[in-house]
């Protein structure tokens, strides 16, 4: 199917990647389903996590892992059963990243990851009290070292 994107134009997506969020992403709560963009290289980050049915939103998203390799946390019961995971389910996490004009200055928030069941594409955004809203990305201890 064909969707209308915020930044890349019109372009053409496998309906199988579309991602369910049935709670909503902070702020965007009507907004159920996006599709991941990678314009870069499959699974290469930076990833545009877009609205399907909208132009907007789209949230330029990162790996939390790549940056911050130490980044770890639980999810609740209750989270579990929303995204329909247990210790045997594929999942991935995403952070949303917010890019000012000169992006070295870029950063992620770590405090409200978004997680994926990559089996079922269902996510939900999980919020954490132990990190921070805006971690860099572009930082000398980080996995673009030469930005």
């Amino acid at each position: 199917m064909n969707i209308e994107t915020r930044d890349f134009g019109e372009v053409e997506i496998d309906e199988s990647t579309i991602i369910t969020v049935p709670s909503g992403i902070l702020g965007f709560e009507d907004v159920k389903r996006y599709t991941l963009l990678s314009p870069l290289g499959e699974d290469t980050f930076p990833m545009w996590l877009q609205a399907v049915d909208s132009t907007e939103p789209c949230f330029v998203v990162y790996d939390p892992m790549l940056i911050y390799p130490d980044y770890c946390f639980e999810i609740s019961d209750e989270e579990q059963a929303e995204l329909k995971i247990d210790e045997n389910t594929p999942h991935r996490c995403i952070a949303v990243a917010i890019v000012p004009d000169n992006y070295k200055e870029t950063t992620i928030n770590l405090r409200c990851p978004i997680v994926i069941n990559t089996r079922d594409n269902i996510a939900a955004q999980i919020m954490l009290e132990d990190y921070d809203f805006k971690y860099p990305v572009y930082s000398s201890n980080n996995f673009d070292k030469g930005a």
